[in-house]
């Protein structure tokens, strides 16, 4: 009776490091890809961490190189794929001799409407279309899809690929 509790504490031990080693790898992977940051920029996340500015505390960062790594071929494969999963707001599709002239104007009319939202012209045999947006969430896509419905009957929400959010500073 005694081996038995003996193996038993020793399963429990090994199953607590399991355990909490499978924690921290889901941890480690979930910041990986939350993480959008430009490799081309001066300053990596951990660099941008490690900055000393006055009035701000200072953090220090002791890992191994290793997840650096795991970070950076993270964010490359992320690049390759060229975007990341979201949603577009459809305000033009068409076919016909006049769908690029009727597209471009489109394009023209929701500018001078809407100036801060990026707009994304495409063709999609045989169709001329025209995305706006770049949303996350279905209701990040609604708070704009209110007002530009109003003067695009036809919009509705998609999903697609989108660009990269900007981190904020």
């Amino acid at each position: 009776m005694i081996n038995f509790a003996r193996s038993t504490k020793k399963y429990m031990i090994s199953t607590k490091s399991t355990s909490s080693l499978i924690i921290l790898l889901f941890l480690s992977l979930n910041l990986f890809s939350q993480l959008n940051t430009d490799l081309s920029s001066s300053q990596d996340i951990f660099q941008k961490l490690e900055v000393n500015e006055k009035g701000v505390g200072e953090v220090v960062i002791f890992q191994d190189m290793r997840i650096n790594e795991l970070m950076y071929n993270s964010v490359e494969n992320n690049k390759r794929k060229a975007g990341v999963p979201g949603y577009r707001i459809k305000i033009f599709n068409n076919l016909g001799n006049k769908a690029r002239a009727q597209s471009q104007a489109a394009h023209t009319r929701f500018y001078e409407l809407f100036p801060e939202i990026p707009i994304y012209p495409g063709y999609k045999s045989p169709y001329f279309i025209v995305y706006v947006g770049d949303y996350r969430t279905k209701i990040d896509a609604m708070k704009d899809f209110k007002q530009i419905k109003r003067y695009f009957r036809s919009a509705f929400i998609v999903p697609s690929k989108i660009n990269y959010p900007d981190l904020e500073d």
